[in-house]
C-alpha cells in the first residue's frame, strides 16, 4: 500500500505537466497576428479565435465530415473584403466558405478584420446535398482585438 501512494503522486505530477496552455477557461489566450483553427467530428479549437486586427484567420478540417464555415449577414457585412474567392462566397448576407474536407488545405477568411466580436458557424456536412442539413453544427467566434 506504501508504495502505491508515492506512485500515484508521480503519476498525478506528469499528467498536470503534460497539460496544454490556455486550457483553463480562466485564462484569456492572448491575440495573434494569425490564427489557425482546427475543427474536428464534435469540437472548433480554439473555440475563441483571439487576433490582432488586420490579422488573419485560417481554418483546417480534420473531422470525418465537410466542413463549410458560415458567418451570418450582421456580421459578415463588417468584413472589409476585396475579393472572397477562391475559399469564400456571399450567399445572399452570409458569408460562407465553399465547404472543405480533412486534409492539408487551409481555407483562409480573406477579409481585413477590424476590432470586434464576429460569431459563426461550423456546418459539418456528408456531402454536398446534405448543405442545408448538416450531422452537426457548431458555434465559435472570432475576436479581434
Amino acid at each position: 500500500m506504501s508504495r502505491i501512494v508515492p506512485l500515484l503522486a508521480v503519476l498525478v505530477v506528469a499528467c498536470a505537466q503534460g497539460q496544454a496552455p490556455f486550457t483553463s477557461p480562466d485564462i484569456k489566450e492572448p491575440a495573434r497576428a494569425d490564427v489557425l483553427v482546427q475543427v474536428g467530428n464534435s469540437s472548433v479549437d480554439p473555440a475563441v479565435a483571439r487576433v490582432k486586427e488586420g490579422g488573419s484567420v485560417a481554418w483546417t478540417n480534420d473531422s470525418d465530415y465537410m466542413v463549410v464555415v458560415s458567418f451570418p449577414g450582421a456580421d459578415a457585412s463588417k468584413f472589409q473584403c476585396k475579393e472572397l474567392r477562391p475559399n469564400f462566397s456571399k450567399n445572399g448576407d452570409t458569408v460562407e466558405s465553399l465547404p472543405f474536407v480533412a486534409g492539408a488545405v487551409r481555407v483562409v477568411l480573406p477579409c481585413a478584420l477590424k476590432k470586434g466580436s464576429y460569431p459563426y458557424t461550423i456546418k459539418l456536412v456528408s456531402d454536398i446535398s446534405q448543405m442545408d442539413n448538416p450531422k452537426f453544427t457548431l458555434a465559435a467566434q472570432i475576436v479581434v482585438e
